[in-house]
Formats: C-alpha cells, structure tokens, sequence
C-alpha cells in the first residue's frame, strides 16, 4: 500500500529535498518528486532508466495509444500513479504519513545545516498555495494537479507548512513567553551567577548525616537507617513547562514528536498540543507527562543529572526527622504543599506555597518527582552514598502530588513507577554534583 511505499523510500526522498534546496534548485520538491518515482519504478517495475516509462507516460497526459508489448507494463504504472495521486489527495492519510516522517526531516535538515535554505522555500511555498498565481508555471500545475486548489486540502499543505516553518525556529515561538521577572521571583531561574550561587535557580545542600527511611511508614521505607552524603546542588523548584519549552526548542531530541518511542508510554506531553505549544496558562507550573528517561534527557542537557533518592531525602527533610519537613507538623502542611485536600483537583504554579527550611518549594506536594534509583528495598547497613540497586524494573517517585492524600507527601515515603511511565502528576527537578 502507498503507506509501506512512503516508509519505505522515506529518508532518500527527505535526504534528496533537503540537497536539491540547499543547492539552491528552484522546484526542490518537482526533483525529489522525479527522483521518487524512478525509484519506486525500479524497484516495483524493473526499470533502469526513466525513458522506459516515456510511452505510459505519454499514454497518461496525452493519449498516445500504449505499443502492445508494453500493456501490461502501463497497466502497472498506472496502478502506481493512481495509488500515489489518490493518496495524497487524502488530507488525514497524507498527513498521518508525513507526521511520521516530519522527525526524520527535522534531523536531516539540521544534518544538511539547511534550516534559512528550507525557510524560503517554505515561505515561496505558502505564497503560492495562498495565492495560485504566485508560484512558477511546473509548481502551480503539479498543486492544481494533486489539489485541484480545494479548500480543505489547500487548508492541510498551508498547516503543514507553517508548523514545519515554527518548528524550525523555535526560538522566535519563546522569545516572550512570559515575564522574566516571574521567574526571578519564584525561583531564581534567572538568578545571576555569583560566588555564592554559581547554579541560578540551585540551592546547595552541604555535606551531611541523615536518618532515612520510616519506622511508621510502608514496608518499602523500612529499616531506617544512617546516611552519609557529599555536598550537592539541587533545584528550589520542580522544572516547568516553560523550562522545558526552552530547551526542547534547542534540543529537538526531547520535542514531542521526536523524543524516541522506546523511551515513553505513548503519552509524552500529552497535554502540549505541539512540540512547542504547552497547555495555554501552564507556563509556570511543572511540566508533566515526561518519563524518567525524558527527565534524566533534560537535566543532563543542562549540565545537571536526577538527584539519588538519598540526596532527595536529605532535601526533603532539611535537618527534621518527623514525617514532613513543616514547622508545626501536619497541621500546618497546606501552608506548604499542594496535594488532594487543597489543590482544587488541579496542578498549580511551583512556587506558590513556603519553601521547607532548606529553601526547596513544592518538595512536599504538587508533582511527584522522579529520582535516579531503581526501585528496591533498603539494605540495613548504614551506607554513603548510596545509589539504589544496579538493576530493576522500577524507578523511584519522591514527594506526593496535588491528586494524592497528605499522607502520601511524608518525607520517606517512596512510589515506584516503570521508566517509560508518563503521568498528569509526575514531574522531576535536577540535581548536581557540588
């Protein structure tokens, strides 16, 4: 089917477009079109030279009668063009084939360098589709030839084309998102690097003992034991949408549509409409629906890594050994966390409620946050450094969430989760080696 074909020739078609642009070939698409269909005639014809399709060819646009020997050879051909002409006048099929090959095409245009080439073929393109007089003679009849310039499949191309064109440069999607001042207020991602916070937006956590683990708590928090840890640097707040938009514009790797399919549920982002298009007004709330490999992605980008569970814990508890890191205790946790008895069943902006006396907002509440560990029960000796099992099936969720009861967001308590998993209540903060 025209679907197999499309996969199946895909990356010589998008890697001959990108090449005839960049050359600076007025008609790239008409070339890598012609290119395509000697292709396909080889493999599915036998064909060795295009000349050999001239007669059916000829047959097609003008109705030159077909030599008999070469019948059934036409017959094929036709079957061929009719499959591709009738396909891509499909405006759902057409666009489900090449939203699957759009990543492909991202990553060779960056490959070719080709981004400003592509930019002014895309905007010639919209141009012509717009208005059909504005394109060149070969280009306006193979558009009225395939489209007809019917509205909806007109509506499909332009679409395509202004997303691909966004997609491009991204930055120019980013560049006022929102206020800076926002974010210095909340939590310092803007902070200026001075001697005494070289990580904007980092708090340093200094070396140190700690009881981790509950004697109260589930079996999985058991024994409670003696944890010695190195000085680290960990996030005041859990990592935002809009942090996140702006480094998946500059790392197309974690965008929506790229970020590989082994490395999530099928739900990456699920709440982003587009590669670079959160939820509208959830800019400064904590991104969800990313996996633990899409978490681990992104801190490692930006220079930093998850955090251990231990150095998590260490965070969370800031010095006090009760069930939450609270001045006051329970009674006073709404004052600090979100989760299901305040949250209204919604997530909110990080930085909204007081910091634990570390200086860390939201650790108790609002988004679960992945840690590095694989999941697995506490050796009972006192340890340093620890770093959970060497293999697992599980990772490890840390802190509780806006859906979750208050209990959930006790310091030791630990949730495990499969790595590919994406959740509307799981988000993560970085970590870094002081």
């Amino acid at each position: 089917d025209f679907q197999k074909l499309a996969l199946d020739f895909q990356q010589s078609a998008i890697s001959d477009f990108v090449g005839f642009t960049t050359k600076g070939e007025r008609y790239p698409l008409i070339h890598t079109i012609s290119e395509l269909r000697f292709r396909v005639f080889s493999e599915k014809l036998g064909i060795n030279r295009k000349a050999e399709t001239k007669a059916c060819s000829l047959h097609r646009t003008y109705g030159v009668a077909v030599p008999n020997a070469q019948k059934k050879f036409c017959e094929d051909y036709d079957t061929l063009v009719e499959l591709a002409k009738t396909s891509i006048a499909q405006t759902s099929f057409f666009e489900k084939i090449y939203l699957a090959a759009e990543p492909a095409l991202l990553n060779e245009i960056e490959r070719q360098r080709a981004r400003d080439a592509v930019r002014v073929w895309i905007r010639q393109k919209l141009n012509c589709l717009n208005e059909e007089y504005r394109c060149g003679r070969d280009e306006r009849k193979m558009i009225k030839r395939v489209t007809n310039f019917e509205t909806k499949i007109l509506k499909t191309y332009l679409r395509i084309l202004t997303n691909l064109d966004k997609k491009l440069f991204p930055e120019e999607q980013t560049a006022t998102f929102i206020q800076t001042k926002d974010l210095e207020t909340l939590c310092g991602f803007v902070d200026s690097v001075t001697k005494n916070t070289p990580k904007p937006g980092m708090l340093l956590i200094d070396p140190g003992k700690f009881k981790m683990g509950s004697l109260k708590g589930l079996p999985a928090e058991h024994p409670v034991r003696e944890v010695q840890l190195d000085g680290f640097w960990i996030d005041k707040c859990e990592v935002t949408n809009y942090q996140y938009l702006r480094v998946a514009a500059q790392h197309p790797f974690l965008r929506k549509s790229t970020f590989p399919r082994k490395f999530h549920d099928g739900n990456y982002l699920r709440n982003w409409s587009d590669d670079l298009v959160p939820e509208i007004g959830s800019e400064l709330k904590p991104v969800v629906q990313v996996s633990w490999y899409a978490a681990r992605h992104y801190c490692n980008y930006v220079g930093k890594r998850l955090a251990s569970e231990a150095e998590w814990e260490m965070a969370a508890r800031a010095g006090i050994e009760s069930e939450y890191s609270v001045e006051g205790g329970v009674e006073f946790l709404r004052d600090y966390g979100w989760y299901r008895e305040n949250s209204g069943g919604i997530i909110h902006a990080t930085g909204q409620k007081i910091s634990n006396p570390n200086g860390l907002f939201d650790i108790h509440g609002n988004v679960w946050e992945w840690v590095y560990d694989w999941f697995g029960i506490y050796p009972n000796p006192n340890s340093t450094n620890p770093q959970g099992p060497e293999i697992g099936k599980y990772r490890i969720l840390r802190g509780g969430s806006w859906s979750d009861p208050a209990e959930y967001l006790r310091s030791a308590m630990r949730r495990d989760a499969l790595p590919t998993s994406t959740y509307n209540n799981v988000g993560f903060r970085c970590a870094a080696k002081k």
